[in-house]
Order: C-alpha cells, then structure tokens, then sequence
C-alpha cells in the first residue's frame, strides 16, 4: 500500500501538452511528506526516466540524495540543453559547480539556445548569473548571436546594466528590434548605441 501522497507525486509525472507547455513540473510538495521506503520509491521513477526533461532535475534536486546528486552531475553532460542548464543552476546553487564551470555552459549555451530548446530558461538564468564574462558574451550576441537571440539579448544587457526596468521592458521595444534588422549595418548601428548607453566601449 502506498501513501496518498506518492500517489500523487506518481501522477504528477505524466505529462500531457499543458504541462508541457506551461512548465508544470511534478507534485515537489509531497516529497516532505514521503515516507523512507516511498521517498526513495518516487527518487528511483525519476532516475528511471533518464532525465528525460528539466523536471526530472527540478525532482532529483528536491530528493537531494547522494544518488540524486551524481545523476545531477551527469546531467550536465546531457543531449538536452534545457536539462544541462537546469542541472548546472541547481548544482551551483549547492555549491557542487564552480562558478567559472556555470560560466563556460552559459556561454556555450548562448550559442545554440533557440526559442524552441530553452531560450527563455536560459535568458532567465543568465540574469540570475551576471558574471562578467557572461554579460559580455551576451553583449557580443546582440549583434552576432542567431535571430532568435539577438533583441532578447539586448533587452537583458540593457536591464543587468541598469538602463530599463525589466529583462524586456516594452518601452524601449522599438529599439531592441533593431537588432533583428537583417542589415549588418543596421545592427551595427544598434549595438554602438547600447554600447554607448551602457557605457561599454565597443570593439
């Protein structure tokens, strides 16, 4: 016999498109209530979907065993780039990823995240992880980066450095489209004003 809330938890993890597109994860608040036996019952369904997405991580994290942590370890070697920035932010936040290791996966990451593999997740974490480094790789792909990126970057840079009131303030809209011109010389032009507003010299 098990609890209603493993029940529950084991429910929780069947995903359908509204979970999927909304974000939902599994039932997290039951793992308090979980009893031995049953918290590592629900520890093991997790782990036996293979990191199948960022839930998985978001559970193991929660559990926090040993075992849950090594599986979170390998998740940062994942063919998923949603599950390897959810398993480096939770790691980093545990103090078991250095901060220049955050860095190198943020840095990859801002060269292939797309709107469809994570790029708000990853916009996200990039805010709450502002190095040095990573602002100006983020400064670099306002002009360089892919279509996707290029104004969702400029957006962030111009609030990390205090220039608008939120990641995509809606008031300086007009100029953060600019930096989808399909003309070079347009962009240029864009990036040299943000340069300029934020008061980074420009290459």
């Amino acid at each position: 016999m098990t609890t209603e809330a493993f029940d529950h938890f084991q429910r929780s993890m069947a995903i359908d498109y509204v979970k999927w597109h909304d974000g939902v994860g599994y039932a997290l608040e039951e793992v308090a209530r979980l009893s031995a036996d049953e918290r590592e019952a629900a520890e093991q369904l997790v782990l036996d979907r293979g990191m199948a997405d960022r839930r998985d991580v978001e559970a193991l994290d929660a559990f926090g065993s040993p075992r849950a942590l090594a599986a979170m370890q390998q998740a940062l070697a994942s063919a998923d780039l949603t599950v390897r920035l959810e398993a480096a932010m939770r790691l980093r936040s545990r103090g078991l990823l250095s901060e220049a290791a955050l860095d190198d996966i943020l840095i990859e990451a801002l060269d292939h995240t797309t709107l469809r593999n994570g790029l708000t997740q990853l916009l996200q974490m990039v805010g709450q992880h502002p190095s040095p480094v990573v602002k100006r790789k983020l400064l670099a792909c306002t002009l360089t980066g892919h279509d996707d990126l290029r104004a969702h970057a400029a957006a962030l840079v111009h609030f990390l450095y205090g220039k608008s009131q939120s990641e995509f303030d809606v008031a300086h809209r007009p100029f953060y489209l600019k930096f989808n011109s399909p003309s070079m010389a347009e962009r240029q032009q864009a990036y040299q004003a943000l340069c300029e507003q934020i008061g980074v010299q420009h290459p």
